[in-house]
């Protein structure tokens, strides 16, 4: 079981995000970008399956995330 990001005992700024999909809940977990213009790292979950994304911009990297989960998601779904 997945139990977070490894550096959760950073201090600074975190976001937690959670969505319900058909396919169960969308976990998103941002933290770093603080202060504007340094990078960060986003972790999204659904299920059993894990991404991490760094990058600049905090609204991008959500995004890419998110993109990046569903596209598994979906390509996990069609295998089987």
């Amino acid at each position: 079981m997945w139990k977070g990001p490894p550096d959760m005992t950073k201090p600074g700024k975190y976001e937690a995000l959670f969505f319900p999909t058909k396919d169960g809940l969308l976990k998103i977990h941002a933290y770093g970008f603080n202060p504007c213009g340094s990078w960060g790292e986003v972790f999204a979950t659904i299920g059993d399956q894990t991404i991490c994304v760094k990058g600049f911009n905090r609204h991008k990297t959500i995004v890419r995330a998110t993109k990046m989960i569903i596209s598994a998601t979906a390509n996990r779904k069609n295998e089987f």
